[in-house]
């Protein structure tokens, strides 16, 4: 299920590409007379630990990027939809400028796919003249993009396109359909004219249905693996997309107007925001490195540095959450962005005082970085969430041993940096050991021994897009249904134990529980409150609150699922899920050589001339490490 890996030398596209067509579409008039409704899909059954409470306070980032990139593309009409908040919302009922949208974009991870199939469905259900053209993104589109198509008893509920790859491949998709839509036709009829002069093919990054003339077998045609946009410095700042959020209510239509923006400081107390991609682990339960094909990419520190201040100036915006899969990947990257932010003034105070965030790392990479955390801390970070998964390092080895770990956490205490811990609960780790780490509750206690604020705790799942999905449904210990019930996505969230070879898995539920309640708890206050951490004493017993009464309610959900657990059956999956219908792959595509034009001139990065497989040299960043 892993994604594969574009040829060396091709994983790109074109220096300056995406300020291109954007630039193209903003020109073309059909652009302008657009409208689109952009929805986050979110199942409510998943509001639970880690993320409850801070999840209503977040507006997705993805969601937010395809918002940005249309209206630099010159699509202004749009309103963007999070179900979490507005959750009745309806396609079908949705009116922009008087009338039905032209564009219907669905964004999803696998946790929340039941939502976006409702919505697909609703939106299947307009008269043909007037039906939206509809695209899905996210996680689920990028990993299973076939469960978008052939839906309903007789196969007739389906997405138009599964977009799988970043804004530039949607902006590629649209003005390719642009190419191809007649005077007063609808997007969906420029798509279907399109796909059937075979004009979708070239894009790499799709995936669509095809229904052959006279009666053919049905199939969906893969276009293959995006090519990335290397410098994240050509995407729009993130400013416009704030403008179009819909108010928070129960309705199934749009109201009247947005959010004004003077107000959105109030809906989004954190706000999420593109850093870097890319790490250099290549754990088999994650699908971040196939995903960026192995590279990094990152924001110039003065363009990350525009992008905050110009949010808190324009928003009144102060805390972010960068959405990096491991921010200190590069430890040069990491000083020159840190001690830039540290430069800057906000209203004529120091950066710090005005602009906090924080962002995912890796220990192995935070322990390199010990002498940077007092920049850290002058540049506005005030967080790491770490994926330690377990400090014996039996699910995986990647620098999390518990000295170092101590070490690391120390540091950041010591520098009013919050340590945030992500724990895997796996087979065979037992609740208690004597006298060793191993045990569960081992290791949620020595993590706050040591100046842990909070603490993640999943159980190791199945992940879509990963090395370690396929094996526990070949091994047939993937969970089917419980009590006769379906397992359904929603519950692959970590938080239930849907796969497990144990023949008790409802001791292992109430391990995730009880690992949570060793972390947050009365006594733990009361520690917080005699032995407050000289700079961190707020955030310690604040996070002690917040997570005693996310406990209680995620107790709740887990004692019922373990319940299910106990009383049984269970029936186990027997074969790896996958496409419904036949999928075939579109011609294959031309390796671009012209790499040296992707060398920024005032580049610091280390840079080495490869050979690729079509002939020539091209010329790429090595990564630290690799």
């Amino acid at each position: 299920m892993e994604l594969p890996k574009r040829p060396l030398g091709d994983e790109y596209v074109r220096p300056g590409a995406y300020r291109a067509i954007s630039a193209r579409l903003a020109a073309n008039p059909k652009m302008r007379e657009l409208t689109a409704l952009i929805m986050y899909c979110f199942d409510r059954r998943t509001r639970l630990l880690p993320f409850l409470f801070a999840d209503s306070r977040i507006i997705p980032a993805g969601m937010r990027a395809i918002g940005d990139a249309l209206d630099h593309a010159g699509l202004t009409k749009s309103r963007l939809v999070f179900q979490l908040w507005s959750p009745n919302v309806r396609p079908s009922k949705a009116r922009i400028d008087g009338r039905l949208p032209d564009l219907l974009l669905i964004s999803a991870k696998q946790i929340h796919a039941q939502r976006a199939y409702e919505l697909v469905a609703d939106a299947c259900g307009i008269p043909e003249a007037q039906r939206p053209l509809i695209l899905c993104g996210g996680p689920k589109s990028i990993y299973e993009p076939w469960d978008y198509f052939g839906r309903g008893e007789r196969g007739e509920i389906n997405a138009d396109v599964a977009v799988t790859g970043e804004s530039y491949v949607l902006l590629e998709l649209l003005e390719r359909i642009l190419e191809h839509k007649g005077p007063g036709e609808t997007m969906r009829q420029g798509f279907l004219r399109a796909r059937d002069n075979d004009a979708l093919e070239d894009i790499p990054g799709l995936y669509y249905r095809v229904d052959p003339p006279g009666g053919g077998e049905a199939h969906l045609v893969d276009t293959g693996i995006q090519r990335l946009v290397q410098y994240l410095d050509e995407y729009p700042v993130p400013l416009s997309s704030f403008s179009k959020m819909e108010p928070k209510h129960g309705e199934e239509t749009l109201r009247p107007a947005p959010i004004p923006t003077e107000k959105i400081h109030k809906y989004a107390r954190i706000t999420s925001l593109i850093m870097t991609h890319g790490c250099k682990f290549r754990c088999s339960y994650c699908p971040i490195p196939a995903y960026n094909q192995n590279t990094f990419r990152f924001k110039s520190p003065e363009r990350l540095g525009e992008e905050m201040l110009l949010l808190n100036d324009k928003l009144g915006l102060r805390n972010f959450f960068g959405t990096d899969d491991n921010f200190l990947n590069k430890r040069e990257t990491v000083e020159e962005i840190v001690q830039h932010l540290g430069t800057l003034r906000v209203r004529g105070q120091r950066f710090h005082k005005q602009i906090r965030w924080g962002t995912e790392a890796t220990i192995h990479d935070a322990y390199k970085c010990i002498d940077l955390m007092k920049d850290m801390r002058l540049g506005g970070m005030r967080a790491l969430w770490f994926g330690i998964e377990d400090l014996t390092g039996t699910v995986v080895k990647k620098g999390q041993a518990g000295t170092k770990t101590a070490e690391v956490f120390a540091a950041m205490n010591a520098h009013g940096l919050c340590p945030m811990p992500m724990m895997m609960h796996h087979d065979g780790q037992p609740f208690y050991t004597r006298g060793s780490l191993y045990g569960l509750w081992n290791q949620v206690r020595y993590l706050r021994k040591h100046g842990a604020i909070s603490v993640q705790i999943t159980s190791l799942t199945p992940a879509v897009g990963t090395n370690f999905f396929d094996k526990p449904y070949l091994d047939e210990i993937v969970f089917k249904t419980v009590g006769g019930r379906r397992v359904d996505e929603a519950q692959f969230d970590g938080n239930h134990v849907v796969a497990s070879n144990e023949a008790k898995p409802w001791r292992k539920q109430l391990n995730l529980i009880m690992g949570y309640a060793a972390f947050y708890n009365p006594i733990s206050l009361l520690g917080a409150m005699i032995r407050p951490k000289k700079r961190l004493a707020g955030a310690d017993m604040g996070m002690q609150v917040i997570g005693m009464t996310a406990t209680a309610k995620t107790a709740i959900d887990s004692i019922r699922w373990a319940w299910r657990l106990w009383r049984g059956p269970i029936e186990h999956c027997t074969t790896v899920p996958g496409a419904s219908l036949r999928v075939v792959k579109a011609r294959p595509q031309e390796i671009e050589t012209q790499r040296p034009t992707a060398i920024p001139p005032d580049s610091t990065e280390v840079w080495a001339e490869r050979d690729v497989a079509s002939g020539g040299k091209v010329r790429l960043p090595i990564l630290a490490g690799s």
